[in-house]
């Protein structure tokens, strides 16, 4: 029994155990050397992309065996054709994927120079090298920011555009127990958590604003030229996702933070077909639409998610159903608040509240109700977990409301 106990103890730390993976970005502008390697790259991508379509070819495996020699044509070494065949079938692979769930089709080819590959670079220091020709290297230098994220991690591999360098690592994480849980309800002016002791909402009037104002720009370019008018939106398009990128950024990394020092779990809704809501004829008007088809709410998650993995921080999601219409204190159904439009009533409890913080609460009750046992330990609650069941999340006290401006 004893030796029982202690494989089952090893497997819990086995499960534990998680890669984490993230990018590091600089900017780097590369001489014109490099940039025939990177267009040569783009031509070999696009030339598998091309016979992969043609002979219906998806798999790694099945193409390199027939057409790798057919490469030979491009002057670039092998380490990077093998990368090339790789991208191309990854994104064959991605349009069926696309095809079989019914989603639009887009060219797969590659518009715009780049190089990537996993095989041959090097870092020591504050160089990042890889081969240009057999006797050949590059030497890009890193900055103290990429240096200092490289530290105890391991890179895997790294992609080159003619303006940036992107560097792939990963390293070993051991994911923690939860002790608490953080639940996470997104809106279009804000975002809210719950946590065991407070309800924090993070305003992001400020994220529509700069949609709204860059709309405004865009539409009062009058000048009759196609080419200096899309250059002029593309400008501004890439300025506006960086700001967003940069407040979204502030948000999520608050977000992990907190989760790490009161070792929580972090709970979101999985939301789906957000964007056929609101498509035209469905008896919205446009700004409406326009807004609701602009809002950043899987940038939130990607974002959260992976520094949430890279921290050991398990992520989970939830169904949103009903999340906004029960009583996260006693279950009873809420109703509208006839003197406040954004507060929910509860009959049974005497309590009314913000429709936001009784999302995230019940996201978070939801979260530890179906994922955690009172030991902390991670499980998926089936059918015959009912001890696990027990309604033992930490009730949040809807009037501790922090507002937070991004």
């Amino acid at each position: 029994m004893k030796n029982l106990d202690n494989t089952y103890i090893l497997n819990i730390k086995k499960v534990n155990i998680q890669m984490a993976v993230k990018s590091i970005k600089q900017d780097y502008v590369f001489p014109d050397c490099i940039s025939s390697l990177m267009e040569t790259f783009k031509e070999m991508v696009n030339f598998c992309i091309k016979i992969g379509l043609q002979e219906n070819i998806s798999t790694l495996k099945k193409f390199s065996s027939l057409h790798y020699k057919d490469l030979s044509q491009f002057d670039i070494q092998s380490k990077y054709k093998l990368t090339a065949m790789s991208q191309a079938m990854g994104r064959l692979a991605q349009r069926k994927r696309d095809m079989k769930k019914g989603r639009t089709q887009k060219s797969p080819y590659i518009a715009k120079p780049y190089l990537v590959s996993c095989y041959g670079f090097k870092i020591s220091g504050m160089l990042l090298s890889f081969p240009i020709s057999n006797d050949d290297k590059f030497l890009v230098k890193l900055h103290e920011r990429a240096i200092s994220q490289l530290e105890n991690a391991e890179p895997r591999s790294f992609t080159i555009t003619p303006n940036s360098v992107s560097i792939s690592v990963r390293k070993e994480v051991e994911q923690i127990i939860p002790e608490n849980v953080i639940g996470i309800d997104r809106n279009l002016r804000n975002i809210t958590i719950s946590t065991s002791n407070e309800s924090i909402m993070y305003k992001t009037n400020k994220i529509l604003s700069i949609k709204e104002n860059t709309s405004h720009v865009m539409s009062s370019f009058k000048r009759f030229d196609v080419r200096v008018k899309r250059h002029f939106q593309q400008r501004l398009g890439n300025r506006r996702a960086r700001r967003i990128q940069q407040h979204l950024h502030k948000i999520s990394k608050d977000i992990v933070q907190r989760a790490k020092e009161s070792k929580s779990m972090i709970v979101l809704e999985d939301l789906k077909g957000i964007r056929k809501l609101y498509r035209k004829g469905n008896g919205q008007g446009n700004r409406y639409r326009r807004k609701l088809n602009s809002w950043s709410f899987y940038e939130l998650q990607r974002q959260i998610t992976y520094k949430a993995e890279w921290e050991g921080i398990p992520v989970r999601f939830v169904d949103p159903k009903r999340t906004s219409q029960l009583c996260p204190i006693c279950g009873g159904r809420l109703q509208e608040d006839r003197f406040h439009r954004r507060k929910l009533l509860c009959i049974n409890c005497k309590r009314s509240m913000d429709r936001d913080v009784i999302a995230s609460m019940n996201i978070a009750y939801k979260g530890w109700s179906r994922f955690c046992h009172p030991g902390g330990l991670l499980v998926e609650a089936m059918n015959g977990n009912v001890e696990y069941l027990q309604p033992l999340i930490l009730r949040v006290d809807g009037s501790k409301l922090v507002e937070v401006q991004a």
